[in-house]
């Protein structure tokens, strides 16, 4: 086998991104004094998306949603030999590429639907000239956002027991690779990025990070009242 890059500095950061302000957004939105900063990393969360979703249409290959597999058949097959070795996959095999594009628009679901509970219901950020106090009684909203946030915790379950079952049972080095950005595949293959996907990739990383600095860190803001 041999040693491919396969998934650039864009993917493996906007991943470790993207696990981090989930897991401190969900676990925060338990606790009501903790709401603002709850709001900042799902608001922060949503940036990392956004910017992902517009990777998959700019990135290099195997980033790009093009080259995902959404054939159900090839999903089916792949589900069905789960504990056996399947065809090599040197980007996203058919079960990561549903998840990842599930994740995708649950998240955005889950967003929304947490501005308009902010804005709806609690009277505060950019949606507050939503506010009424016949749905802040009722709390719509806030059901819809638990149920979305708690269908992108499955997703994310889901998508983490089948890595491990790539790793553990198929012997796959799915999961390292998204640490170093290589696989061993049996031909060599070495992505590259072109200069505007590293200044994409810049824009991205840099928006990510600041934009939770702000929204923490800058008191009154549009879209938190702390």
């Amino acid at each position: 086998m041999k040693k491919s890059y396969i998934w650039p500095f864009a993917n493996r950061v906007s991943h470790i991104l993207l696990v981090l302000f989930f897991v401190v957004a969900y676990t925060l939105g338990d606790f009501k004094s903790l709401l603002s900063y709850h709001v900042a990393f799902g608001l922060a969360l949503g940036v990392v998306f956004f910017f992902r979703t517009g990777w998959g249409f700019v990135g290099p290959k195997y980033s790009k949603f093009k080259d995902f597999d959404f054939n159900l058949q090839d999903l089916k097959g792949y589900l069905l030999s789960v504990f056996s070795k399947t065809k090599e996959y040197a980007g996203h095999n058919p079960a990561s590429s549903w998840a990842i594009i599930s994740m995708i628009l649950v998240a955005f679901l889950s967003i929304l639907t947490g501005l308009l509970t902010y804005g709806v219901e609690a009277h505060h950020g950019i949606l507050s000239f939503l506010y009424s106090p016949y749905l802040k009684k009722i709390q719509i909203f806030k059901g819809v956002h638990e149920f979305f946030s708690n269908l992108f915790l499955a997703i994310v379950g889901v998508h983490i027991a089948g890595s491990l079952i790539d790793k553990f049972i198929k012997k796959s080095d799915a999961i390292d690779s998204m640490v170093s950005g290589h696989k061993h595949l049996s031909k060599v293959i070495n992505v590259k990025t072109t200069i505007f996907q590293n200044v994409y990739t810049l824009v991205w990383i840099s928006f990510s990070v600041f934009s939770l600095y702000y929204l923490i860190f800058t008191k009154d803001n549009i879209f938190i009242i702390w």
